[in-house]
Order: C-alpha cells, then structure tokens, then sequence
C-alpha cells in the first residue's frame, strides 16, 4: 500500500507540472557540444517527409548527464546507425540520440518532427542553431498530454528552419518499454497530407473491427449463442489494444492519466488473454474435448492476472519480460491444442487453424520487434493489423460454418424418416431399371466399339502429328531457356553462374595454352545511396546503362561481361596480360566518371572501384583463387578513396603498389 500512495503522489507532481515545461530556452551562443562524426541531412527545397534513421548517432552514458553540454564530460561512445529504424530492445538507463541538419539557399520554411511512438516514458528534445540553443521540449507519457508542444498522439514537435544554417539536435531518451526510436522530417505540408494518408488506413482497420463486432453481437441477439458475444469481446479487446499501442485511447480518452497509458499495456493484455480463452474454451468445446489443455490454459490466464497485480511493486521491465514470457507458454499451448482437434478432424478447429497461422507469425514477429530481437518497420507497424483482419475473418467464417453446420443436421434429422420410406420405393425401381441400364449399357459399347475402329486410325495420325509438333516446340522452349537462364534479367549481360562457367572453360585453356587470363571485379561506388536517396528503380536504372557502357567498351569476342552480383560486375578478359588489364581498367574508370546519368530531370554521375588479378597457371592455384584476389584487389582500391583500380600482387622497391585513376 505504501507503494500505492508513492505511486499517487508522484502521479499528482506530474499533473502539477508546470504548463511552460515544453517552452523555449535559449543559451549562450558559446555553448559547448560533443563533436559530431556521423552522416548530415542535406534539407533542400525539395524535402518532403524523410527518414532520419540513417542520419542518427546514439550512445548510453547512464543516468546522466541531462544535457547535451554535459555529454562533453562524459564523453560517451557514439554508434552510427546502420539501420532504416532504430530499436534497442528494453534498456533500464537513458540513451542519447543526437544528429545533424543542413540547410540549403531555400527560404525559410515549417517542418515538424515527430518521433513515431506513443510509448516513451520521459523525452527530452535540443535544437542547436550551431552552438546556440534555440529550443528545448520536455515530454513523453509519464506527463499530461495537455502539456505536449503539438496535440498528436505522436510526439510532434514544429520547427522552422532557416537557409544556409547547420542545425544540431540532441534526444534524451527514457522508457521502460522496448527502446523504438522512429524519427521523421517532413515539411508541414507533405507531413500533414502524410498523417491523413496514414490516419486513412488506421481508420479502415478499425472500422473493420467494429463492424465484424457489431455483426457478431446482432447474430448473438437473434442466436442468443454466447459464443458470438465471447467472440464480440475478443474483437474489442484487440480494438482497445491498437489504440492504446498508438496513443489514441491516452489522446481521447484520459489526457490527464498518465499511468493509465503507462500500464495500460499490461491491463489491455489481460483483457485479451481472457476473451480468447472464453471465446475459443466456447467455440471448440475445449473443457470437454481437451480437459487437460483447458485446465493449464486457464492457469496461465490466472498466472497473467498475477502479473499485473505485481506491477504495483516489482519493477514494470521485468513484470512486462513475464508478462511476455507468459503469453508466449499460452500462446503454444492454445495452438497445439487447436492443432490437435485439427488432426481429429473438426473442421471448426481447422478453420480456426488457418486464421490464427498468420496471425501467430504476426505476433512472434510483433513481440520479437518490441523485445529488440529482429525488427523491420512495416510489419512492426502494419504486420500485426493484417494477421488480426485476417483471423477475425476467418473466425467470422469459422461461426458462419457453425451456423450452416447446425442448420444442416436439424435438416438431416428431419429428412432421415422421409429418406427411409422413398428408399424402400426405391428398391423395387432399382431392379427393373437395372435390367433395362444392362441392356442400353451392351447397346451403347457395340456402337461405342463400331465408332472407335472407325476414328483408331485418324486419331493415331493426329496424335502422331501433334506429337511431332510437341516435340519440335519444345525443343525451341529449351533452346530459349538455356539462352535466358545464361543472361541477367535486369542488365541483359551475363549473370554469376554464366561467369562461373566461362571461368571454368578459360582455366582448362589456360591449363592447355600456358596464357594469361585476367578478371576485373567492378563495384559501383556509393550504390546503397542512390537506393536510399533517389529510389531502387533509379538504382536499376544505373544498372543498366553502367552494364550498356561496358559493353560498348568491350568488343573482343572472347571478353566475358557479367553482373556478378547486386552492383558488383566481374570481366573476364582471356589472352590479356596485366598490362591489358590495366589499361581496360583505365578506360572504364575514366569513362564512368564521365558518363552523365539522368533521373526525374536531374543529371549526375557515379564513379567505380576495380581489382584486377592476372595469372598463369600455378598447380597449387584453383579459379576461385582468381576471382578472391580481384576481390581483395577490389577492396584495397576502395581503401585507396575509390574512382580507381588496384591491381592485386603488383610490388615495388617501396612496398605494395597499386595503380590507380583518380
């Protein structure tokens, strides 16, 4: 009770919190910030909404500092993220997130941050203007939502940025559910059109619950089934934790109840694991036909309720790891249950089966997400809505095939005595018309034969014929797929096991020959950046001309041109010394860089890296040790400031030597 009334009181200190606490503060302009080493956000004119993963550094100093001045101090170990979001799973001390904006000669324009998650307990956000502190914001949903900068179920923050300015933006982050940390920039217009997009298809998945709720509740006032009514609080329940999970139940329905949003996540849950144990303990009849399973899922439903009175004393990241742990036992026991009552052959319990299949992935892939293990942001965000909608269709079905299944037997019933009686009239038809079938039967196979023997011989000429055109068809479709399996669908050059195959050939000549064979490994530079900035298509885009310009610059019949792999090309140059080799390097180097690539009306250009190795034969060497050296060769020119080759084993008086166009 003691820690009730401690509870109490610090929740009352929160909602007397000043309203100014997300106010602007300003420092002196000589205010001292870590140095930043990570990747700067160039905002142009044409920003629209971005995704800051990419640009943002973290680091974990513990409890403090509380301020990005201080973390001079503490000097903390600052991490690039290498990710498109950004998860480290639960962690019991603050982390720092920090990042870096450049404006260009753009007028000043509006944008709004948000920090896509409802759920983080204690925020703190810096925005530098250089070295000066221009604004600080202090939230997250340990506070009233009457006290956030913006009214969104997000935490959204509006900054105006200014031309030709470099912006420094620190995050002082705690939270005692799994550390999400989605970040996003767009201007006030495309963020506004991005959030009613988005706010679109919340609002289709809700209404899809409430309508398969209300349609279930009107079957259950005309069935009076509770079944449907179990199944109604089920579809709820789910509803109540998609809103609580996106902040829209702490934004509409207690603004002013912090706690209620903090441990809402725990009392949701149970409120779920109860209507599905209702619902499926109702739906297949689980206390009679599987006791034992009934009894131990019952147990864990008590165990979960255990938990969550625990929250009021134990600390919230281990009750929650239980809570998980928890619903992960139930979870496998109410799965092989229902797989068992599959293998008897109920088809309720079969139907049932295929709609919590998708929903099961969802949820292991749900939990997963939220526990820092894997995490991909679509089907962290969406992943779980479409395995719900799925199963709560299939379950809609499920009762709809109970519905049909009942109607069936009480027709059954009463059409048994009916079916009896018409069966005895039937006997004494059947052996009159069984004679006459006999007779129509014999007729019928004299003529069937007399026609057979007619057509037998048109028919083996057709078939010979056809047979004849079958084969020739198919030989033409082998000859088309052999050449189309040889070739890169995307460039139109040759692909990897094409390359593998002319490495073979051209080692078993160089064996027979004693002549060198050379191999060029070229990698596009900076290609993971044209993806991520201007889009996939365009980066397929560069893929093909890249493979058309070397085609073009290669004309030996011999020389052997293949995408060997994502943006990785590999030449094989048979009867070509090193010194040939060079020089084929030097013209795609130099061409490359020339070359003018153009996408949606802008023009740029890309540059390459290669490595080059060139042997003859050695007993000891294998043509897979070719391709390796290149590939090291590769690496070292990229090592070197990339736009240029080195080739592989080449030393001088003064060490290694590696030739190189810049």
């Amino acid at each position: 009770m003691g820690n009730i009334a401690w509870c109490w009181k610090l929740l009352l200190c929160l909602c007397l919190v000043p309203w100014g606490i997300c106010r602007a503060d300003v420092a002196d302009a000589n205010t001292s910030l870590p140095v930043y080493s990570g990747l700067a956000l160039e905002v142009g004119a044409e920003a629209q909404v971005l995704q800051l993963a990419p640009f943002i550094e973290y680091a974990q100093t513990g409890m403090e500092p509380r301020t990005p001045e201080a973390l001079v101090d503490a000097a903390p170990d600052w991490q690039q993220n290498s990710t498109a979001s950004i998860n480290l799973g639960y962690q019991k001390e603050p982390a720092w997130f920090r990042t870096v904006w450049r404006t260009d000669t753009m007028a000043g324009r509006d944008f709004m941050l948000e920090i896509t998650s409802a759920q983080l307990d204690d925020l703190s956000v810096f925005l530098y203007e250089g070295g000066r502190l221009l604004r600080r914001w202090q939230t997250g949903d340990r506070l009233p939502f009457a006290d956030r900068s913006f009214p969104d179920r997000n935490f959204v923050f509006p900054i105006t940025l200014q031309p030709g300015q470099e912006y420094q933006l620190y995050f002082r982050v705690h939270n005692s559910e799994a550390m999400e940390f989605p970040v996003l920039l767009g201007e006030r217009t495309a963020y506004s059109d991005f959030s009613n997009r988005r706010a679109m298809i919340d609002g289709v998945f809700y209404g899809i619950l409430l309508i398969m709720a209300a349609y279930s509740f009107a079957l259950y006032l005309i069935l009076l089934d509770r079944t449907y009514l179990f199944y109604v609080s089920y579809v709820l329940s789910m509803l109540a934790f998609f809103l609580w999970q996106q902040g829209v139940l702490y934004q509409s329905v207690f603004p002013q109840w912090p706690s209620a949003q903090h441990y809402g996540a725990a009392l949701i849950s149970l409120l779920v694991f109860t209507s599905v144990a209702m619902f499926f303990g109702q739906f297949l009849e689980l206390g009679r036909t599987l006791p034992r399973s009934w009894l131990v899922y019952k147990l864990l439903l008590v165990l979960h309720g255990i938990y969550c009175v625990l929250l009021a004393w134990l600390d919230y990241q281990t009750v929650m790891y239980l809570m998980v742990s928890n619903t992960v036992l139930s979870t496998i026991v109410a799965a092989s249950a229902i797989i068992r009552l599959a293998l008897r052959g109920s088809r309720s319990a079969q139907i049932v089966l295929s709609g919590w299949a998708l929903f099961l992935f969802c949820l292991m892939f749900f939990t997963a997400a939220k526990m820092g293990v894997i995490y991909n942001e679509f089907m962290a965000t969406y992943g779980l809505r479409l395995g719900i909608s799925f199963e709560i269709l299939i379950f809609s079905f499920a009762l709809s095939f109970r519905i049909n299944q009942a109607r069936k037997e009480k027709e059954v019933a009463l059409q048994q005595a009916t079916l009896e009686r018409i069966e005895r009239m039937r006997a004494q038809d059947l052996a009159l018309q069984t004679e006459m079938e006999l007779r129509q039967a014999k007729e019928a196979a004299l003529q069937l034969e007399i026609r057979h023997r007619e057509s037998l011989q048109e028919q083996v000429s057709e078939r010979t014929a056809e047979l004849a055109r079958t084969l020739a068809n198919l030989e033409k479709a082998n000859h088309e797929l052999e050449k189309l399996s040889a070739l890169d669908a995307l460039t139109g050059i040759y692909n990897r096991r094409t390359f593998n195959e002319k490495l073979r050939e051209n080692w078993l000549a160089l064996q027979r020959n004693s002549q060198p064979l050379s191999v060029l490994m070229i990698d596009i530079d900076h290609f993971k950046h044209i993806n991520d900035s201007r889009g996939h298509i365009c980066g397929d885009y560069v893929l093909r001309e890249f493979a058309a310009m070397l085609r073009n610059l290669l004309h030996r019949p011999s020389d052997i041109i293949t995408r060997y792999g994502g943006e990785e090309f590999a030449i094989l140059l048979p009867d070509t010394p090193l010194q040939g080799a060079e020089v084929v390097a030097t013209s795609i180097v130099r061409h490359a860089e020339k070359h003018v690539y153009v996408w949606d009306g802008k023009a740029f250009n890309v540059t390459v890296s290669i490595g080059i190795d060139c042997r003859l034969v050695v007993p000891a060497d294998n043509p897979e040790s070719l391709v390796s050296c290149a590939d090291e060769a590769l690496y070292l020119a990229k090592q070197q400031g990339r736009n240029r080759w080195a080739a592989y084993g080449v030393r001088g008086e003064s060490g290694e030597k590696e030739s190189a166009v810049t």
